[in-house]
Order: structure tokens, then C-alpha cells, then sequence
């Protein structure tokens, strides 16, 4: 479990307070037995020198009676409470207070015991073992007898237990007094802690809503002292970062508007390569997202000459200008200008670098380049056409006149062929550019269709193509320019007459949809290929170019259809597979 500050520092007071009572009773333990040993010895040589002037003239005689030295050293204890023991010149107990005369003579000789060799040496000797005869230790005081030589020993002691039982109760005593001393400071020590600590929760309070981006709330003013003084710094720190941030919010606002509304691309690199920032408008033809900030930028757009352009002008700090090709996640064009950022000393803070979509510019390029090949490659083969039979014609030895009616009559057709062909260009024209104006009425497109099968009745009769017409009376009228809608029809079911073998039928069928009408043109014609029908309503995109021209298109038709469906707001699309026919739908808003 996770402490908290005050339960910290109330853990450590008391630890604190633990350590002193336990250095207080170890204190006593430690010095007080050998404190008691001490007074009890100096008490015991002082009752030694007593004793030996009890048995100090018996001694002297040279001829001590030892049953009345026995009976004295009993007498003596009795009243002094301490143990008596006499002993000869030659290490032989003569008098001994806790035994009979009787047993004197089994007691060992005396003469190297320590306290007697002490006694011997220094006129007064002490030491403290255990008892073999009574079984409990003993502090040993010894003085000698003298008279010219030794005359004897007298040596008194006293059991120490009795120090032991002080001892204990002492050491007791501290145990309990230093329990309720800890009781009765507890309180103290916990309010204390809380005192102490209020004013830190306080400020780390403070500290997190500042880390959080919450400035309003402030340390206690009222704290003396460091903390006092830390909690003043923290709150000026607080202002100032409040200032700064707001600052910086509203210059990341302003950033941040501004890369939003540009069209081109900004990607912003650091010294070390990696991304830095980028923009929605680069975000989004690259499919990348801001997990790519951090990211280098070979990672993020795996194109090596975007990373060798970024590498050039870090180190060389030119402004670099470079048209580039991405081919994912689509083929894009792009024009980039590099250049290098610094700060106010002039430190390389990273790179920027700006997209400028050049696909569309590029595309017009390729597609007018195009459309001139296709327009050129179209208006030469009738044109030349023309020229050859003009040149026969006027030749010194024209042809018969049979034949030179049939000079005119392809010379005829291909001028009409050039006359449909600039027709269509310059409707597809008028479409592109939006130069056409659309009359938009309630047309039936029952009658519309009705209209266009009429027109083209001897063109389907004359292949041997059944066209059927499926559209309800009852179908809602659709929302369109009358001729634009005619110039759809035709273009579709013209196509379907041409392009089904004789024998064949062709469908035209309609139906309401979503609040649209959409329209089908079917045939049981040979069919498209998978791999043309996304290209089919491109211009000059001919599936089988031989067949077309033999039949007279233009490879316009169906790219106005295209254009015109789209400037009613509606879609066009086919269907087809081989062998078994194709289907071109488009849809009309509901009028």
C-alpha cells in the first residue's frame, strides 16, 4: 500500500521516538547491572575490612580455633546478610557461614582462587562467578591477615540476584513508561505531521492543475518560512506560465489556421531528420496520420528523393527546388520548395518543406497533348481522304463519270464525318468549359426515348436490330435540358444500333430510384472487355478503332454523354461481358 506524505512523516516521527526509547532501555540495560556491581563491591570491601577485624586476633595467635571462627562466620552472616568464609595462610577453609563444621574439610583448598591471588598481590581482592557450593553467582571480596607473614584470608560475598531482580524491575518499569509515553505522543506526533505536511499536499496540488493546464488555483500564502517561500515562487511560476501558454495557444491557433487553410502541403522537419509537423493538406494525399510526427521521413513516405532533398538542405542550407512523382498511395505530381528554419540566434531549428500539387496542371498538359494527337490523327484521315480524290478529280485525264460520282459521294461522307467530328468537339467543348447553357424542364423520358427511336427506325431496320422500348407511362418525369437529354439518348442507342450484329435486339428501359430516374440502353452486342470498360467514356477511346471508323464515330459520343449526365448532377456507367452484350445506365434527378 502507497503511504501518503502525512503517514510518512507520522512513520518517521514515530520510528524516531521508538529508536530513543529503545536507546533508553538498552542504555539501562547495559549500564546499570555493572553501575549495582560496582556499589555492591565497594560496599563489600568496606564489610570485608569489618570482618577481618572480627577474626583478625584469633588469626594472630597462630593457633585459630576453627569451630569458634565457624560459629562467628554463622553469627556474622545472620546479621549482615552476607557470605563469610575464612581461610588459612595455606588455602584451607577454616570458617565457612553457609556450612557446618563438619563439612570444612571437604571443601577444596582456597589459595588460587582469583579473589584470594588478588588479595595476596594487593593487599585486597574481588571477582564474580558462579557458585558451585550454593549454586548462585557471587561477588568475592578478599583482604589477608598479617601479622610478619600471612595468617590467614577473610572473604566475604554476596549472591547477585538480588541485582538481577533490580534490574528487571527497572528495565520494566522504562518498558512501561516508554509504552505510554508513545500512546500519549502519538497524537501529537500525527497532528504535527499533519501541520507540517498540509502546506506540501498544498503545493503539490497546485503543481499537478499546473500540469494539467489548470492555473487558477494558488499555493497558501500564509505558510512562513522555506515553505512560505516556495510556495510564493510557486504561484509567481504559476502566472508566468499562464502568460506564456496562453501566448503560445494563441500563436499555435494562428499556426494551426493558417496550415488548415493552405491548399499546399507543409511538412516541417528537425535537425535530425525526423517530422516535426505536418498539415491536413499533406496529411491527406499521402494517407498518412500525426503518428508519423517523430517519424523520419524515408518511414513515413518511402520516397528516397523527398528524404536526399530534406539531407541536402540541412547540410547545405540552400533553398532547394525540386518536381517530384509519388506513386503512393496515388501517382501525385508535386513541385517542392525546401528551406531551412532558424531561432532568434540563428540556431538550424529544422526544415520546411512545401507540396504544391502540380497533378492537375500536369494532367491538362498530357490530356491536350492528347486530344491535338487525337484531333489531328482524326481530322488527317478524311481530310486525306478528301485530298486524294479532289487530286483525282482534277487530274488532266479525269476518271469516267461513274466513277467520278463515287469520288464525290466519299468525298461527301468523309466531309460530313469531319463536319460531325468538329460538331462534337466543339459541344465537348461548350460542356468542359461550362460556356453551355441548360434549360432545365420536367421531360418524359418516355418520350424522349420514344423521339430517339423514331430517328434512328430506318437506321435499326436497315442492320436488322430490334429496339423495344420498357418504360413505364406512369414514371415520374425527370428534371432536364430536353436537347441535352435527346443528344444522351441518341449518342447511347445509336451506339447500340452499330455495335449489335444483325439479327440482334437493343432495350431501352427505365426506372425510379432514390428520387432518380435510371435509364438503360442494353444490347446483345459482342460485348467490352473488363480491362476497356473503365475507358470507355473517355474521348477518342475506341475499343475496336478499326470497326468504329467503318461505322462512322467520332469517339466523342460517349464522353458527351459523360459530360452531360454529370452537368445535370446525375452518373453515368456500363456494364458489359463478352459475347453476351453491354448496358450503359445513366440517372436524372426526379423533376
Amino acid at each position: 500500500m502507497k503511504l501518503t506524505l502525512p503517514s510518512k512523516w507520522f512513520l518517521g516521527l514515530a520510528i524516531l521516538l521508538a529508536d530513543l526509547l529503545i536507546v533508553v532501555y538498552l542504555a539501562l540495560r547495559l549500564t546499570l547491572p555493572p553501575y549495582l556491581v560496582r556499589q555492591i563491591e565497594t560496599d563489600l570491601r568496606r564489610d570485608a575490612v569489618v570482618v577481618r577485624e572480627v577474626f583478625e586476633s584469633q588469626l594472630r595467635t597462630g593457633h585459630p580455633d576453627a569451630a569458634e571462627i565457624n560459629r562467628l562466620s554463622h553469627d556474622l552472616a545472620k546479621k549482615t546478610g552476607l557470605r563469610i568464609t575464612v581461610i588459612g595462610p595455606g588455602g584451607t577453609v577454616i570458617g565457612e557461614s553457609d556450612k557446618p563444621e563438619s563439612e570444612l574439610k571437604n571443601i577444596e583448598n582456597h589459595l588460587q582462587r582469583p579473589e584470594v591471588q588478588q588479595a595476596l598481590r594487593e593487599d585486597i581482592g574481588s571477582a564474580t562467578r558462579h557458585s558451585d557450593t550454593i549454586g548462585v553467582d557471587l561477588l568475592y571480596v578478599g583482604v589477608p591477615i598479617r601479622n610478619d607473614n600471612l595468617v590467614g584470608i577473610v572473604r566475604v560475598a554476596m549472591p547477585l540476584i538480588e541485582i538481577h531482580r533490580t534490574t528487571a524491575r527497572v528495565l520494566h518499569t522504562v518498558a512501561v513508561a516508554s509504552v505510554l509515553v508513545g500512546l500519549a505522543t502519538a497524537p501529537v506526533l500525527y497532528w504535527l505531521s499533519r501541520r507540517v505536511t498540509r502546506p506540501i499536499l498544498q503545493m503539490r496540488e497546485v503543481a499537478g492543475r499546473m500540469a494539467r493546464g489548470d492555473f487558477t488555483e494558488k499555493a497558501p500564502a500564509r505558510v512562513s518560512g522555506e515553505l512560505g517561500d516556495l510556495a510564493a515562487a510557486l504561484n509567481d511560476m504559476s502566472s508566468q506560465l499562464a502568460a506564456r501558454i496562453r501566448e503560445l495557444s494563441e500563436e499555435k491557433a494562428d499556426l494551426s489556421a493558417i496550415l488548415a487553410g493552405m491548399t499546399e502541403g507543409v511538412l516541417v522537419v528537425r535537425p535530425d531528420g525526423r517530422i516535426r509537423l505536418t498539415n491536413q493538406a499533406l496529411r491527406s494525399p499521402f494517407a498518412i496520420s500525426e503518428e508519423a510526427v517523430g517519424k523520419t521521413v524515408l518511414e513515413a513516405f518511402r520516397n528516397v528523393s523527398l528524404q536526399e532533398l530534406v539531407s541536402e538542405v540541412i547540410q547545405e542550407g540552400d533553398v532547394a527546388a525540386r518536381e517530384l512523382t509519388f506513386l503512393t498511395p496515388n501517382e501525385h505530381a508535386y513541385e517542392l520548395s525546401a528551406t531551412r528554419l532558424h531561432d532568434d540566434q540563428g540556431v538550424l531549428t529544422g526544415v520546411i518543406v512545401v507540396f504544391h500539387d502540380i497533378t492537375r496542371m500536369r494532367q491538362f498538359e498530357n490530356t491536350r497533348k492528347e486530344f491535338v494527337a487525337n484531333v489531328s490523327h482524326e481530322l488527317r484521315t478524311p481530310l486525306s481522304i478528301i485530298k486524294g480524290y479532289v487530286e483525282t478529280l482534277l487530274d488532266e485525264q479525269p476518271p469516267d463519270k461513274e466513277t467520278a460520282r463515287q469520288f464525290l459521294q466519299t468525298v461527301q461522307r468523309h466531309s460530313r464525318r469531319l463536319e460531325a467530328l468538329i460538331a462534337d468537339l466543339l459541344s465537348i467543348s461548350a460542356l468542359e468549359s461550362q460556356q453551355a447553357r441548360l434549360n432545365f424542364e420536367p421531360v418524359s423520358m418516355r418520350a424522349a426515348a420514344q423521339m430517339v427511336m423514331d430517328e434512328l427506325a430506318r437506321q435499326a431496320f436497315e442492320r436488322f436490330v430490334a429496339v423495344s422500348l420498357e418504360i413505364p407511362e406512369q414514371l415520374p418525369a425527370v428534371r432536364a435540358d430536353a436537347q441535352r437529354l435527346h443528344q444522351v439518348l441518341f449518342n447511347l442507342l445509336d451506339n447500340a444500333i452499330k455495335y449489335t450484329p444483325s439479327g440482334g435486339h437493343v432495350t431501352i428501359r427505365a426506372d425510379e430510384k432514390d428520387g432518380f430516374i435510371e435509364t438503360a440502353v442494353a444490347d446483345d452486342g459482342p460485348g467490352i472487355a473488363p480491362e476497356h470498360l473503365p475507358h470507355v467514356f473517355e474521348r477518342f477511346y475506341r475499343v475496336d478503332k478499326a470497326r468504329s471508323r467503318e461505322l462512322g464515330g467520332t469517339g466523342l459520343g460517349l464522353s458527351i454523354v459523360k459530360h452531360i449526365v454529370q452537368s445535370h448532377t446525375g452518373r453515368v456507367w456500363a456494364e458489359s461481358q463478352l459475347e453476351k452484350g453491354s448496358t450503359f445506365y445513366f440517372n436524372l434527378p426526379r423533376a
